[in-house]
């Protein structure tokens, strides 16, 4: 995520929120953006200098109005993302037109995320100052930070980032042993070892999985949100045998979060008898985990994104993702006086064989059925799962009638083709409609409407054939 880079790499706070909101802002095509800290309007763009709407802005925070005046635009539909923290803000978004969709207000949500650990990882390194009294051991701590911190943005393997993570707080504190120990699920009181260092080599498969309960450190940060540590012998446990070592005398462990919810915890831990852990080694170890949460949050956010974006089953475009695109490329056809198309696509038997062989092998013939679409197109073309049984694809450029013709053409003979599901040769079939965009333009749901009614008209004349919208061309 292009914003994640952007607003890490902000070098104070200041900047930080300006390109959050600036950034959001150009992601969702709003016309206006502000950011809301402690109950005032810290950053915004949109208005004029000295035009800012304060009042208004805030009381959004508040759910006291839900539209904001856009400058020329007049009243507009709005969306709010909050986050927590020592200095609690808001992400406010305002765009003439349509609301903003679900799957857009769970972006901002994952924007103000991304901000609210920015300013955090900007306040730790401000304070750091107060953390080490040696340069040297100052500096280190910004190299480690710094470091994951360019890992994170160049969105590189996220285990190799939480192993860095994890090795890097026990080499800077001096310890023996590093772990990271993270929740399968948000309400599990068991956690998983998802990092270890200087400990044996754990394979993934066989990475043991441990109770969180209150008298151990990890599982006493998670549930107070905050550092546990502990002297003596208390991490003596069959668990540290398998890693390695079978007495540790202190341990220190700091909450880790995943979009705002507690999720696992760092665990940095000594033999040595004499180990006492001060508050700047408290510090550095939260410095970590917070670097933890942000490699986890910006982890599921794309992985969130992408489900939000992607049909689950096939992987193709979803709805909302393909129409957003055909927009775009309506308005950069028009621009150009090129030509696009639409196909809409609707098996022609899947009822008959969902219902008589099953969900499963129902799931398993569409899913062949994206595979032999997505082969028959072009660079440039997309392939979009509608719902059911319907498919969409948008040829970005076209020259007529005829070449959208050909693409229909190729799709008809792939899926008419036997297919192997469920240990049976199945034949499905497939009926195309066909719609060219104009040069007096359309509206993407219009252009999509048409080639629906061009299936149906296809569907009329016989399975397993494609018509166009205001037929030119044979539909075979």
């Amino acid at each position: 995520m292009e914003l994640l880079a952007v607003v890490s790499s902000s070098p104070d706070e200041a900047s930080a929120i300006q390109n959050a909101v600036e950034r959001s802002a150009q992601a969702l095509e709003a016309e206006v953006a502000a950011a809301v800290i402690d109950g005032k309007v810290v950053a915004s763009i949109g208005y004029p200098p000295g035009d800012v709407p304060h009042e208004e802005i805030v009381a959004l925070t508040r759910q006291e109005r839900s539209e904001l005046d856009v400058p020329g635009l007049g009243g507009s539909p709005t969306v709010t993302a909050s986050w927590a923290g020592s200095h609690p803000g808001h992400l406010v978004l305002a765009r003439w037109g349509a609301p903003f969709q679900v799957e857009e207000q769970n972006l901002v949500r994952g924007m103000a995320r991304v901000l609210e650990l920015t300013l955090t990882m900007l306040r730790t390194l401000v304070a750091e100052h107060a953390i080490r009294e040696s340069l040297q051991e100052r500096q280190r701590l910004l190299e480690h930070l710094s470091a994951i911190q360019r890992a994170i943005s160049h969105r590189e393997d996220l285990q190799d980032i939480l192993d860095t993570i994890t090795s890097g707080a026990r080499d800077l504190l001096g310890d023996e042993i590093g772990l990271l120990w993270v929740r399968d699920e948000p309400d599990s009181r068991r956690a998983r070892l998802a990092a270890a260092a200087g400990t044996r080599p754990v394979e993934p498969a066989h990475r043991p999985v441990v109770d969180l309960t209150a008298a151990s450190p990890a599982g006493e940060a998670i549930v107070t949100d905050r550092v546990a540590v502990r002297h003596g012998r208390e991490l003596q446990s069959r668990m540290l045998r398998q890693l390695g070592p079978s007495t540790v005398h202190a341990s220190m462990a700091a909450p880790v979060h995943d979009g705002g919810v507690l999720t696992g915890a760092l665990v940095v831990a000594s033999c040595d008898t004499n180990r006492r852990y001060t508050p700047a080694d408290e510090e550095t170890l939260s410095a970590f985990a917070e670097n933890v949460s942000l490699a986890l949050t910006d982890a599921n956010t794309l992985v969130r994104m992408r489900q939000a974006h992607h049909d689950p089953l096939t992987g193709l475009a979803s709805r909302g993702l393909f129409l957003e695109q055909l927009s775009q490329q309506l308005a950069i056809a028009e621009a150009e006086g090129r030509t696009l198309a639409v196909l809409f696509l609707d098996l022609d038997r899947f009822k008959d064989i969902n219902d008589s062989l099953g969900h499963a092998a129902g799931d398993e013939l569409l899913t062949e059925t994206a595979g032999r679409i997505t082969a028959q197109l072009r660079a440039g073309d997309t392939a979009s799962r509608f719902g059911g049984d319907e498919f969409a694809v948008l040829l970005s450029r076209v020259d007529g009638p005829q070449d959208a013709a050909a693409v229909a053409r190729r799709i008809v003979t792939a899926l008419a083709a036997p297919m192997r599901v469920a240990d049976q040769s199945l034949r499905v079939g497939v009926s195309v409609g066909v719609a060219l965009s104009s040069t007096d333009g359309h509206e993407p749901a219009e252009l999509v409407a048409r080639a629906d009614l061009a299936m149906y008209e296809a569907k009329h004349r016989g399975t397993g054939g494609y018509a166009i919208y205001c037929d030119t061309v044979p539909g075979g």
